[in-house]
């Protein structure tokens, strides 16, 4: 069987290079965009690309709706369809990486017949394990969103309360940002709409569908309506609003905090079997010779 499966590794490695290699001079301009360093693998991809235009793979439905909306927090609204081919671009790569892999395993343990079913589980796991890979992304980018909100609206209550306009201190605040994190990037997308032309209620309300906070979201209808509040009526919701972005901030630094403890768990579970293998060892080899 060991020749069996090791045919079957091959046969799933060849028809995944034949069809890239054939495809992938037909996607080679529309992957040119991808991070290398966040994409490492890109020169795979085109075979998905070429599944996901061969099976038409529907725009509606719960599971699809799920994955379009975690790219639009990942990469936003206006490149959301174009990352999300990507992503099952990826996903269709490690099925068949899933497949080569569990053939490889079923070959070198010379396994039998009933470990075939093994071949495609293990692909469609690595498939839909893809998908974690994106939703932790999210979750990262929603909690540094969280946790830049709150410096963010204090700074706009301050310079409004001093007497600056909306506009003048949007501005403000975003060339006085050291470091372009998630929200001040799409704040510099906001203030590019609305020069583009693009309607301040309409940029206001891309950028809270982009951010998916809830804090955000009141905050963006807020700024829509900034015209019929009224200045000094504004400035006092947005005080209210800079409190309770705080407590949000508490919340998203303890998720942060349990985040950190949950991944220390691994690598101290792999000393405490190290420091147990040390003690232990040296007494079952005293007991072994003693016989």
């Amino acid at each position: 069987m060991t020749v069996v499966y090791f045919i079957l590794m091959a046969g799933i490695v060849l028809f995944y290079i034949i069809i890239n290699s054939s495809v992938k001079q037909r996607y080679c301009e529309e992957l040119e965009p991808l991070d290398d360093r966040q994409y490492a693998c890109k020169g795979l991809l085109p075979f998905g690309l070429w599944v996901f235009d061969e099976i038409h793979i529907p725009s509606a439905g719960a599971y699809v709706i799920y994955l379009y909306q975690r790219v639009v927090m990942v990469y936003g609204t206006r490149y959301a369809r174009y990352y999300l081919k990507v992503h099952w671009a990826e996903k269709f790569m490690n099925l068949f990486l899933g497949m080569t892999v569990a053939s490889f395993l079923g070959a070198v343990s010379n396994s039998g017949l009933g470990f075939l079913p093994v071949i495609p589980i293990s692909g469609a796991l690595l498939f839909f394990l893809t998908d974690k890979n994106l939703d932790d992304k999210a979750q990262k980018r929603k909690l540094q969103l969280m946790m830049d909100f709150p410096v963010f609206i204090s700074k706009l209550t301050l310079l409004m309360n001093a007497g600056m306009h909306l506009r003048q201190a949007l501005e403000r605040i975003y060339a006085d940002a050291m470091k372009k994190t998630p929200l001040y990037a799409e704040l510099g997308t906001v203030l590019e709409d609305i020069a583009a032309g693009v309607r301040e209620s309409q940029a206001w309300q891309e950028f809270s569908e982009r951010c998916k906070v809830k804090e955000i979201t009141s905050f963006s209808s807020m700024i829509s309506q900034n015209t019929k509040i009224g200045g000094n009526k504004m400035i006092d919701e947005m005080k209210r609003m800079t409190h309770e972005a705080w407590e949000m901030r508490k919340h998203a630094a303890k998720q942060l905090g349990e985040t950190a403890a949950s991944r220390l768990i691994f690598p101290l579970m792999l000393m405490f079997l190290a420091i147990l293998a040390t003690v232990i060892t040296p007494a079952i080899m005293q007991f072994s010779t003693g016989f």
